[in-house]
């Protein structure tokens, strides 16, 4: 089992999502695109990436799974996962070209017409909502998170990076939390990313890791949308999901469903009637990462999740979906029933688990 799992960690290594699609010229782009002489004649950027074409080619993506003790559901999970890195290096591959945003589909989803619609909706209602001042330092910040990290009993690193583009990235591969070096945070948006990077992202990746199996902890096929639904909805139940930070997520989700049908330009112009400059570009470069041609419809898809999540979540309790269940591992939904009897079958000791700092009273309606 751990030859397989370490195979898998090498596999997740090599298809890490934020550093693939990173352009190199991402500063330069964002500075030109925002220069006030350009005001009236923005061009979309034209985004260049590293080249990893032998890199890809030389890469198998072959779980030895034939000699795998477990039970048929797990193993079927770890052959879910292997198509899913399969699909994932077909997207790296098309990086730059019109059939990038396909594979994204293939891998995310996107967003339905009405999706877009309750975004706009949202948008719409909190449109004068100002964004926070940030004062908070990331090193600052990394102190609060080792806190809380503390407080819940896990064990994940926190680390601060000087390369990333985004803000926060909870890894359950390294188990770290990596910090963008330079960020600064509003005081309302710290006590939300403690709920939703340590609360749930490194919660699950925690309860993932008390399995006999690691990928519970990296990441099942399918995650994302579960990931993220918890993430936003807990920022709910703890009564930290302030109204800009709403705002946000239903702009990505409106940006994404713009981006497969029109350029990085008219998505940002739509998205001007309510955020600033700054935030609108932000919030369309990320959408806009793996193309080259950013004029060209196409999405890196997977950022309408943060607003879709949250709706799956309440399905799934609304159907009976168990949520101690779908928080005991990085799991998509489908997974949860697995998760269940594998806990029936004591086959994980969930006395182990932990859950939300504040919903602590989760763990009461475990079977143990």
């Amino acid at each position: 089992m751990d030859v397989l799992d370490r195979e898998l960690r090498r596999l997740l290594q090599q298809l890490t999502l934020g550093s693939i699609v990173k352009p190199t010229n991402i500063l330069e782009e964002r500075e030109n695109f925002l220069n006030p002489r350009h005001l009236h004649r923005r061009k979309s950027p034209m985004f260049r990436y590293k080249q990893f074409s032998s890199k890809w080619t030389d890469l198998k993506l072959t779980l030895p799974l034939t000699s795998m003790d477990a039970p048929k559901e797990v193993i079927d999970i770890y052959r879910e996962k292997q198509r899913e890195l399969s699909r994932t290096k077909k997207m790296f591959d098309a990086i730059g070209s019109d059939n990038f945003t396909r594979f994204s589909i293939d891998i995310f989803g996107a967003p339905t017409a009405e999706d877009a619609h309750e975004a706009h909706d949202v948008l719409k209602k909190l449109s004068d909502v100002a964004t926070p001042e940030r004062n908070c330092s990331a090193v600052e910040f990394a102190k609060l998170l080792e806190e809380r990290i503390q407080k819940l009993g896990i064990s994940i690193d926190v680390k601060l990076d000087p390369s990333m583009t985004t803000k926060v990235w909870v890894d359950g591969v390294s188990r770290g939390i990596h910090l963008n070096q330079s960020a600064l945070f509003a005081p309302q948006e710290i006590n939300r990313l403690l709920v939703h990077e340590v609360d749930v992202h490194a919660v699950r990746i925690h309860n993932g890791s008390c399995f006999p199996w690691g990928i519970f902890a990296m990441g099942t096929a399918g995650y994302r949308e579960a990931e993220e639904g918890l993430a936003v909805h807990y920022e709910r139940e703890m009564d930290c999901l302030y109204p800009f930070q709403e705002k946000i997520y239903a702009g990505r989700c409106l940006a994404v469903y713009l981006s497969l049908s029109s350029g990085f330009a008219d998505v940002f112009a739509e998205l001007l009637t309510y955020f600033d400059d700054k935030t609108a570009y932000s919030i369309v470069e990320r959408i806009k990462r793996g193309m080259t041609d950013t004029s060209r419809p196409g999405a890196l898809t997977k950022d309408f999740h943060y607003f879709s999540g949250p709706k799956k979540i309440q399905s799934y309790l609304l159907g009976g979906g168990d949520l101690p269940m779908l928080m005991g591992g990085k799991i998509a939904f489908n997974h949860a029933p697995v998760i269940a009897r594998l806990v029936q079958e004591k086959t994980v000791d969930i006395s182990k688990w932990v859950f939300p700092v504040e919903l602590n009273d989760d763990r009461e309606f475990l079977p143990i």
